[in-house]
């Protein structure tokens, strides 16, 4: 099977050529700053995007499949710590109508795959504890004093207030 590599530094693009019946396998890495994607207090990419990709011709159309995976540095919701966070995703689907004879950027598409993958919210672990909403201790490196046993659920739930509510 034909196989093709992707230099990291190019924006990712394909030229749509006539291909073998069985198609073409696509692998390599490129950076997520090579795709738009600017890092910020929660997330850096210090790491290359991996990609396998496969390039089929239906007539004159293209349709590309596969999977693509990072590891990012992200800083948890809870805790406020910076772990890394594996984004995996393995529904790469787009179709490119009548481009045979064409360069196909598959930039666009790749961010927007890479961006749905994110999770709606980033912990470094399912366990985390997080802060303290009194004294502001992190929960996974000490205890604090704040969660006394004899405490009026009141002054530990900061949403009681809202059970009371009468609607």
């Amino acid at each position: 099977m034909n196989r093709r590599k992707t230099d990291s530094n190019n924006r990712l693009t394909y030229q749509a050529t006539d291909l073998p019946s069985q198609g073409v396998d696509w692998e390599g890495q490129t950076t997520m700053q090579s795709l738009g994607a600017e890092e910020d207090d929660r997330f850096q990419f210090p790491n290359p995007i991996n990609f396998s990709l496969h390039v089929t011709q239906l007539a004159e159309d293209f349709l590309i499949t596969g999977k693509l995976d990072v590891a990012v540095d992200a800083v948890c919701d809870r805790c406020a710590e910076t772990f890394t966070l594996n984004i995996e995703t393995d529904d790469v689907c787009h179709r490119y109508e009548k481009a045979i004879g064409t360069v196909i950027d598959l930039t666009d598409d790749i961010r927007e795959d890479i961006l749905i993958a994110f999770p709606q919210s980033c912990r470094c672990s399912d366990d985390c504890k997080g802060f303290c909403p009194k004294c502001g201790a992190n929960l996974n490196e000490e205890s604090c004093s704040c969660n006394q046993e004899g405490e009026e659920e009141d002054e530990r739930n900061p949403w009681a207030a809202l059970d009371k509510l009468k609607l």
